[in-house]
């Protein structure tokens, strides 16, 4: 299973780092990140520092990132298969679906954590000119990656019950985008209970502060693992029905 899941990830990744798109996301991604940090270095120069270490705002740029560009990535997943007319040839091939799933979002996952390592130079510039925090850098860098994981989960859930990969986009970005909105009701009196049980933000804000709690960890893998099981369930139907 494992050998086979690999397969069509080495296969998805030559395919996305050979075409235009996949950099071009990258490319966006590390300058709007990268662009927020030497802002925090510019704001830094002259003052008395601060107990936020300066890399917090440059990642948070990015978390907030990753609701716009994930989908980018993951929208090819299934529905660019369909779209090639290939989706019919992959149905057909001698492979379980459960590693077709693997295969994809392994491939969509490997690609955003490519672009969360693009801001590495970050903390590296950052360690020669100030105290780097560096458990709490840490922990920031695997919210991001956990948060990733189900950014892919997700996308590649959505790739699979649409045609077209701009339908894709959209239906993955408006679920990540209402559970970053429903986060941002977390002091609310009312939303307040139901913004920290599935709010993007109320999760992701303990990793930047350095706080890994198995909660969180678990929130982010649960949402991966349901996409997973979700798109699983729908291939196996698309396999079984035609």
């Amino acid at each position: 299973m494992l050998s086979a899941g690999l397969a069509i990830a080495r296969r998805d990744l030559l395919a996305s780092f050979t075409a235009p798109a996949a950099w071009l996301v990258l490319a966006g991604w590390t300058l709007v990140v990268n662009t927020v940090f030497a802002f925090s270095l510019y704001q830094f120069a002259g003052t008395a520092g601060s107990d936020v270490p300066l890399y917090v705002t440059a990642l948070w740029s990015g978390a907030f990132l990753l609701v716009l560009l994930a989908p980018a990535v993951t929208m090819a997943s299934f529905a660019g298969e369909r779209a090639q007319g290939t989706m019919q040839l992959l149905l057909t091939v001698p492979v379980r679906e459960i590693d077709l799933v693997i295969g994809k979002f392994l491939a969509a996952w490997l690609t955003l954590v490519a672009m969360i390592a693009a801001t590495l130079p970050q903390p590296v510039i950052l360690a020669f000119i100030s105290e780097l925090g560096g458990p709490q850098l840490a922990a920031g860098y695997l919210g991001l990656v956990l948060a990733a994981a189900a950014c892919a989960g997700i996308g590649v859930w959505m790739s699979l019950l649409v045609d077209t990969p701009i339908a894709a986009y959209v239906l993955t970005f408006g679920i990540l985008a209402v559970l970053t909105l429903v986060g941002l009701g977390e002091g609310d009196q009312f939303l307040g209970p139901v913004a920290r049980a599935i709010g993007w933000t109320p999760r992701l804000t303990p990793f930047l502060r350095g706080i890994v709690d198995a909660g969180n960890c678990c929130y982010f893998l649960g949402l991966a693992v349901a996409g997973c099981a979700l798109a699983h369930g729908v291939l196996r139907a698309k396999r079984i029905h035609g």
